[in-house]
């Protein structure tokens, strides 16, 4: 797995970004479960295209994103400057100082499906166990057989029962698969 993305996947994530930022980027957050106080994790926040388009509806919340990529949160922190209330951290999302049950939300964007089994067999867990009781978690993924079903196995193992999904056909992306599970209890 490429920890660093070259500078050419950055380019091109940012001219996807503002070519296609309100269709894609936008209608996913436009989707997600927020409240104006919630604190919310973006989990592989990347160029921080989603976040972008989710700090404004927290005015009095919190993000925070996440990357164990130094060039994409270097790119996220760029994207996102001048939004008040996002902190960034860099690392494995179980050794981060994030206390458990403390996230209202918790959402992936094409993040989950490029994780090796063994490594999502530990991340969803570690994801699972940030929520609050009521508290979901989203993403979307592209529309692919075993990455996808091993991915609604682990939630639903990990006490998350899925609330929502749709099927939806992204620009340069495909289709995708988009759930929101919820956590029922801690």
């Amino acid at each position: 797995m490429q920890l660093e993305p070259s500078f050419l996947e950055i380019l091109l994530a940012r001219l996807a970004f503002r070519f296609f930022g309100k269709t894609v980027y936008q209608a996913y957050a436009h989707r997600l479960p927020l409240r104006e106080d919630a604190r919310v994790l973006d989990f592989g926040s990347g160029l921080g295209a989603v976040a972008y388009y989710t700090a404004p509806h927290l005015p009095l919340g919190q993000l925070i994103c996440t990357d164990i990529s130094a060039r994409w949160l270097a790119a996220c922190r760029r994207t996102l400057r001048g939004s008040p209330g996002v902190t960034l951290y860099r690392g494995n999302i179980y050794a981060l100082p994030l206390p458990p049950g403390s996230f209202d939300l918790v959402y992936c964007h094409f993040v989950l499906h490029d994780i090796p089994r063994e490594e999502l067999e530990r991340v969803i867990p570690a994801l699972a166990g940030l929520l609050k009781a009521g508290g979901r978690l989203a993403f979307r993924e592209p529309l692919m057989g075993e990455p996808l079903r091993l991915i609604q196995t682990l939630l639903e193992e990990n006490g998350l029962t899925q609330q929502e999904s749709r099927v939806t056909d992204v620009p340069l992306m495909g289709n995708t698969l988009e759930s929101i599970y919820r956590k029922e209890r801690i």
